[in-house]
């Protein structure tokens, strides 16, 4: 437990630039929170928006919210985590995206597994999507390469350093604070790290798995806990075709730079091999094929630029499933 009057849970969340009737959605969901507000710390790190974010003007009328605002200005989503690591006092971190709305027993049902899960180390829970505008109906196998999930009633839990339905994704993602810290280590650490996760208009990933690589190697296993519900909302702009491509090829570039960290190898992928991968990206899901496949084109890519070339590991290609939620 945390020493003293520290509290318990620490809540972080990164923005840069937020839309404001969203953000003050998101914060209206920890107003809500059914835990006692002595519990937990609202910590926002603005991670150098145009127009700086000012504790006072987020808390405006809410009665139990104390936002504390600390200003990041290297950008990048693992810095600016990392910048909220370091402020944090609790024992128990709940990472939260600026377009996510908690249920109400959110923060209350991350406290109970914390206590009675002692083997859990990262965990995270059900993801459902709000779309700003409604979508074709093919696009919604690409729901998952955005943060949205549901993995049924049950519990999955795994003690496994690689990627499977157990691992968290960031939204919502909480973990223990000595899994947290090594994250940060790793982070600092492991050259390729730096590269992960989103930062200007970079579209790579993989830092979340990063988080569950750091619970493994502390001992602890991660989870999928279907008691954490949340909404994440979706704009418009993240289901436009360029996005959703450049999103793809970012997953494929992470999943090599992740596995490059970890020191583990990964099999040479030629582009023209990863041209030839279309036909079957197209039967198995139909026209968003066209979009699963620059996966294969970021992979490519990024082991083209791979000095010196890994030697071949067997069944490293996974880019399908696991490459929705980081690698």
């Amino acid at each position: 437990m945390s020493p003293g009057n520290a509290p318990i849970i620490s809540v972080v969340i990164c923005t840069k630039d937020p839309r404001m009737d969203i953000f003050s959605r998101m914060l209206d969901s920890i107003e809500t929170q059914t835990i006692d507000p002595a519990l937990y710390e609202l910590i926002i790190v603005d991670n150098n928006s145009t127009k700086p974010l000012d504790a006072a003007t987020l808390k405006g009328n809410r009665k139990i919210i104390n936002p504390i605002v600390v200003r990041e200005p290297q950008q990048g989503l693992s810095i600016a985590r990392c910048c909220g690591i370091a402020k944090a006092r609790g024992e128990l971190f709940v990472f939260v995206d600026d377009d996510n709305f908690l249920a109400p027993d959110y923060l209350e049902q991350c406290l109970k597994i914390f206590q009675t899960e002692d083997r859990i180390g990262m965990f995270g829970g059900i993801a459902e999507v709000e779309l700003e505008k409604p979508i074709a109906k093919w696009k919604n196998v690409m729901l998952p390469y955005l943060g949205v999930r549901n993995y049924g009633d049950k519990p999955i839990t795994a003690f496994a350093d690689h990627w499977g339905e157990w691992e968290p994704i960031g939204a919502g993602m909480a973990g223990r604070r000595e899994v947290v810290l090594k994250f940060v280590e790793m982070f600092h650490s492991l050259p390729d790290a730096k590269q992960l996760g989103r930062s200007g208009k970079s579209l790579l990933s993989g830092e979340d798995s990063l988080f569950a690589r750091a619970a493994h190697r502390v001992g602890y296993s991660c989870s999928y806990q279907p008691a954490l519900k949340l909404k994440h909302f979706m704009k418009k702009e993240r289901l436009k075709l360029r996005y959703l491509s450049k999103l793809m090829e970012g997953h494929g570039r992470s999943y090599v730079l992740l596995h490059r960290a970890l020191g583990k190898p990964t099999d040479p992928l030629k582009v023209r091999t990863a041209v030839a991968r279309l036909g079957y990206r197209v039967k198995t899901v139909g026209r968003a094929g066209f979009l699963t496949w620059f996966w294969d084109l970021g992979y490519a890519w990024e082991k083209k630029n791979e000095l010196p070339e890994a030697p071949p590991a067997p069944n490293a290609i996974d880019g399908a499933k696991g490459a929705g939620h980081g690698v």
